[in-house]
């Protein structure tokens, strides 16, 4: 999509803090972009470091400049189209302090809700990007493309989204050791919602409406948690009877998510939870569960529990006692209540 060029204003705003006539510019399209080294954020989450799975817009503005104020909706509109392919615009202000830019920022509300950014008290960004590239004006747009090079120099409303697009579907740059650690720490309430609705379906006997929700959150899971429907979807062919392509999910489960042995255990879980699980079913949760238990892993104290509550199932109630005290020692805070009245049952005679 091209958005059309409008007449620009004739005078552009001067900068206030770049005298002289520039000389022959020293920062160009294709050149790497400076570090964002902002004095202060007024609004959003700050920007230290220029990330390759993302395109950045850096608009140089002031509250006093009418082109500027004049832009500011289009350059919102072009943020809020785009930030969810990656796009991060930030408006970086220019010879103003913080409560000037904050106030300002807060009056336009909805119409700027980008990051907005404050220089600091020697004008670094500025004397960086304007002064270097040889801009003597304002509103001034740079756009920096995933592999933290300058795609684009000039006015923002003569940015075409064109170009932006084109340079939000190349490919990411970004380390794959940063994609990792970058990657959520927990799912979204949204995944939760969508597992634990699936969960109550399949406990409920509701085959069919679990395969639904199960389809929608494997369609919508973070990639760090897509085993998440695998898991669900094991549980699903166990209880229809299917235990062939319940045990085949479980074994490429464990396959694509080996680290710590954690989605093997939580496979292994499920086989030696559901009722009606066969000998055959219980023989292949312990081969998944046993190897969580070579080491002192997130997983290892479930582990012994699923070997656990295997061996009570299959008639070797004081084996699983044993593997119960194994999975004790090694609980965590947080899991060592439940492995403790595990334990205990185990000791009455009982299944927890």
């Amino acid at each position: 999509m091209m958005v059309p060029r409008l007449i620009l204003p004739l005078c552009l705003c001067l900068l206030a803090m770049i005298t002289g006539t520039p000389a022959s510019a020293a920062l160009k399209v294709g050149d790497a972009a400076p570090a964002p080294k902002v004095g202060s954020w007024a609004q959003g989450e700050a920007v230290t470091k220029f990330e390759g799975d993302k395109v950045y817009i850096v608009e140089f503005w002031a509250t006093w400049c009418g082109p500027c104020v004049q832009a500011i909706p289009h350059i919102n509109e072009i943020s809020e189209r785009h930030k969810d392919a990656g796009l991060v615009v930030i408006g970086q202000n220019l010879g103003e302090d913080e409560a000037t830019v904050k106030g300002f920022v807060k009056k336009m509300g909805s119409k700027m809700k980008y990051r907005v950014a404050v220089d600091d008290a020697a004008g670094t960004m500025g004397k960086t990007w304007l002064k270097a590239a040889g801009q003597n004006g304002i509103p001034c747009a740079f756009v920096v493309n995933k592999k933290g090079r300058i795609a684009y120099i000039g006015h923002p409303m003569a940015l075409e989204e064109e170009l932006l697009e084109k340079l939000l579907a190349e490919p990411s740059t970004k380390p794959a050791e940063e994609e990792k650690s970058a990657a959520p720490s927990a799912p979204s309430a949204r995944t939760m919602d969508l597992a634990g609705r699936a969960k109550g379906f399949l406990q409920a006997g509701r085959l069919d409406e679990a395969g639904e929700l199960i389809t929608t959150l494997n369609k919508e899971v973070e990639p760090a948690f897509a085993y998440l429907g695998g898991i669900l979807e094991m549980e699903r062919l166990l209880r229809s009877g299917d235990a062939a392509a319940a045990l085949e999910t479980g074994k490429l489960l464990a396959a694509d998510f080996p680290a710590d042995g954690v989605v093997g255990t939580m496979a292994a879980e499920v086989m030696a939870t559901v009722d009606g699980a066969d000998a055959a079913i219980l023989e292949k949760a312990a081969v998944l569960a046993r190897p969580a238990t070579l080491d002192s892993g997130p997983a290892t104290s479930t582990a012994f529990g699923v070997l656990a509550r295997i061996a009570f199932r299959i008639g070797k109630a004081d084996e699983a006692v044993e593997l119960q005290k194994k999975a004790v020692a090694a609980a965590s805070p947080g899991e060592k209540p439940a492995a403790t009245a595990a334990l205990d049952a185990y000791q009455k005679g009982r299944l927890p």
